[in-house]
């Protein structure tokens, strides 16, 4: 299996969020030390704009662990959502666990949202470019589970699978 190397510092993913991205997720935590709601981060909110950097390459990282670094064009945005996703997640477990824990928090959202869209997305992948890494590892035919069961249940051929399988190693 061949995989590409992971993006040093100067060549970040084309599809990398920005801190704006990930404050439209958690808007709520962009305030300054007076209060004011300023829908970015920057060097005055909790996390700094600085530290959700941080936060944003972990989240590329994350993506790119199912997916790949190199994506198509039309992969690009979706790809930099996921990865905000994961990079206010961080924020709200690394800034604010006791809400998190409470429930007092969006993380619970959040999270759901990306585990709800990871696995779509490289479905997506792997179908606008088939010859992917996460195209080879998700193959190229599209099995409804309930052919699987029936394929082992019953076989393809004179033997059904299940007999096949049950005996390997007697």
């Amino acid at each position: 299996m061949t995989t590409s190397p992971a993006p040093d510092v100067a060549s970040d993913p084309a599809w990398r969020p920005t801190v704006d991205d990930v404050a439209a997720l958690i808007r709520a935590r962009t305030k300054d030390p007076s209060g004011r709601e300023l829908g970015t981060f920057t060097s005055e909110t909790r996390p700094s704009d600085d530290q959700v950097e941080k936060l944003i390459t972990n989240g590329c990282a994350k993506v790119a662990s199912f997916v790949g670094w190199e994506l198509p064009d039309d992969a690009w945005p979706e790809a930099g959502h996921l990865a905000s996703l994961v990079a206010a997640c961080e924020a709200e477990l690394s800034y604010y666990p006791e809400q998190v824990q409470t429930g007092r928090s969006a993380y619970a959202e959040l999270w759901a949202m990306y585990q709800y869209d990871v696995g779509q997305f490289a479905d997506y992948v792997a179908q606008i470019a088939p010859t992917s890494p996460v195209a080879a590892r998700s193959g190229s035919i599209a099995t409804p589970s309930g052919t699987v069961v029936f394929a082992y249940e019953m076989g393809y051929g004179v033997w059904p699978l299940g007999d096949v399988v049950g005996n390997v190693g007697h």
